[in-house]
């Protein structure tokens, strides 16, 4: 068991046995352009993340070019030098566009404290900006929408649930806030952790099938699902329950399969799951992790210290037993094994283990495969340290 700090809980070392030296990554990223990357930084208690999506092909007198989403950037400096990264190896190329969407999930300062230094220097590569609608006093939230305001070319988009973007095969779809929280924002005292921007990434989402002269819109059955939980607390998440109601068979199986074929897979079923609000107390359920059942449940935080003592306890019990049940009396596996990983994290050699990186290919066959870039919350990210975690 890890050793407990104040309310806040230590992650458990992963063996170094199950960590190989990997110089694979960056090949990984340049020889399957086709696959999607997601990419969870160790900033500490924050959030900051990237998705990479798949190669699009601009014209055909050129190479695979790949854009980016960011989610939320909680510190200056990282984010950029980790793009610039990408560029030096020639993984992303220079483009207008090169950030399909950036989202400032929520006006906390560990989720958008370095967003007003990014948009001032890469303001003017995003083609859009979401964020809830939430007013909040503090200085990066002021000196965020200044920065968009200086530049009337970005998109300023604040999303509701069920609000939809297709990125070439990618799948966005907003969760929360759902409309009935965010009709509540200046008036009725909501949270500002419930004003959050959940986000769910499905890939592939479609394809386009040709029969002849006929083509047809196909929707790919169960994609590959990310579910980027943001700092949304329990209002959120049974608003999300009612706007994503789930299929239950009760006694009429057949109906409930036919359904199911109808209306594809459950809207909150995951693969990865960026756990919500750093693994507090409130930020996440046992049965929400059961609903979601992901193959992967990734926490950004500190590892029990801080100024938040995240994870905490109670939400990592109610995570383990939601991806591994013991009430029949089995016995715990550790965190590694059921898929739950930390930005904190070390190895058994005391190593820090850092920001995250999942690659999710195209067909589900394939499985996904998760590296550790080894890096501390203040140091920029080699992506030549990355070790491979093995399953």
């Amino acid at each position: 068991m890890a050793k407990a700090l104040a309310n806040g809980t230590a992650p458990e070392p992963i063996p170094s046995s199950r960590l190989k030296p990997s110089d694979e990554l960056i090949p990984c990223m340049r020889d399957h352009p086709e696959s999607l990357f997601y990419f969870l930084l160790n900033v500490g208690d924050g959030d900051t993340q990237v998705v990479l999506l798949p190669a699009e092909r601009e014209h055909e007198s050129l190479g695979p070019s790949r854009r980016l989403i960011v989610v939320d950037i909680a510190t200056t400096g990282k984010l950029p030098a980790f793009v610039e990264q990408l560029d030096q190896h020639a993984i992303i190329s220079e483009r207008r566009d090169l950030f399909a969407v950036v989202i400032g999930t929520h006006p906390h300062d560990d989720h958008i404290g370095g967003m007003p230094e990014f948009l001032d220097r890469l303001g003017g590569h995003t083609s859009e900006y979401w964020e809830p609608g939430y007013y909040h006093p503090t200085s990066a939230y002021v000196e965020t929408m200044r920065a968009l305001e200086s530049r009337p070319d970005i998109v300023h988009t604040q999303p509701t649930s069920g609000m939809t973007r297709f990125i070439g095969k990618v799948k966005l779809t907003t969760l929360s806030p759902g409309i009935g929280l965010r009709n509540r924002f200046d008036s009725y005292g909501t949270n500002i952790n419930d004003a959050s921007i959940a986000l769910k990434i499905e890939f592939p989402a479609s394809r386009i099938v040709q029969e002849g002269h006929n083509r047809a819109l196909l929707r790919l059955p169960e994609p590959w699902a990310v579910v980027l939980g943001a700092d949304a607390q329990t209002t959120s998440w049974a608003q999300a329950t009612v706007d994503f109601p789930q299929l239950h068979a009760g006694d009429r199986p057949q109906l409930a399969a036919e359904l199911k074929k109808a209306l594809g897979a459950d809207w909150l079923k995951a693969h990865v799951v960026k756990i919500p609000h750093h693994a507090s107390k409130h930020g996440v359920n046992i049965e929400l992790v059961e609903r979601m059942g992901p193959k992967l449940a990734l926490v950004s935080s500190t590892g029990g210290g801080g100024r938040y003592h995240f994870p905490h306890y109670l939400a990592l019990e109610a995570i383990r037993e939601g991806m591994e049940p013991t009430t029949s009396g089995a016995k715990r596996s550790p965190d590694h094994d059921i898929g739950l990983h930390y930005t904190s994290g070390i190895d058994s050699k005391k190593k820090e283990l850092g920001s995250i990186a999942v690659m999710l290919p195209p067909k589900r066959g394939s499985g996904l495969r998760m590296w550790r870039l080894c890096d501390e919350p203040d140091d920029p990210i080699d992506l030549g340290k990355a070790r491979e975690f093995m399953a």
